[in-house]
Order: C-alpha cells, then sequence, then structure tokens
C-alpha cells in the first residue's frame, strides 16, 4: 500500500487587512492561549456568526410580541 494522503478540512483561505492594534490584540490573544492566529479569526468567525444568529431570533421575538400585544389591545 502507498503512503496515505493527508485532505486539508479546510482548503480555503481568507486575506484580510487588519490595523497594527488589532494584529497587537491577535498576537496577545495567541500567546495567551498558545494557538495560531487562525484559530483565532475561526473563533472570532463563529462567534460572530452566533451572536448575529441569536440577535436575528431576538428581534424576531420581540416582533412576535409586539404583534400579540396589538391582537390584545395592549399597545
Amino acid at each position: 500500500m502507498g503512503k496515505q494522503v493527508c485532505v486539508n478540512p479546510r482548503p480555503t483561505v481568507i486575506s484580510v487587512r487588519i490595523t497594527d492594534e488589532q494584529m497587537e490584540a491577535v498576537r496577545r490573544l495567541m500567546e495567551a492561549r498558545n494557538v495560531s492566529a487562525s484559530d483565532i479569526m475561526r473563533e472570532a468567525l463563529c462567534l460572530f456568526a452566533d451572536n448575529l444568529e441569536r440577535a436575528e431570533r431576538l428581534n424576531a421575538i420581540r416582533a412576535a410580541a409586539r404583534k400579540y400585544a396589538r391582537a390584545r389591545g395592549e399597545s
């Protein structure tokens, strides 16, 4: 049998420009958590997406509550 080929589960690369201050914040996080810049950015993206999804759900709940209140004549 031949050598197994390792497939990169994250084949897409994104390049982003950040300020010196932002890079310093990334460096501090890298050092404190002993992880790569890519790990920091992936986690940041996941947190951003989770927060956005949570905000959208909250907005939907608020809209439903307003609609319910109007139907009951409370507003």
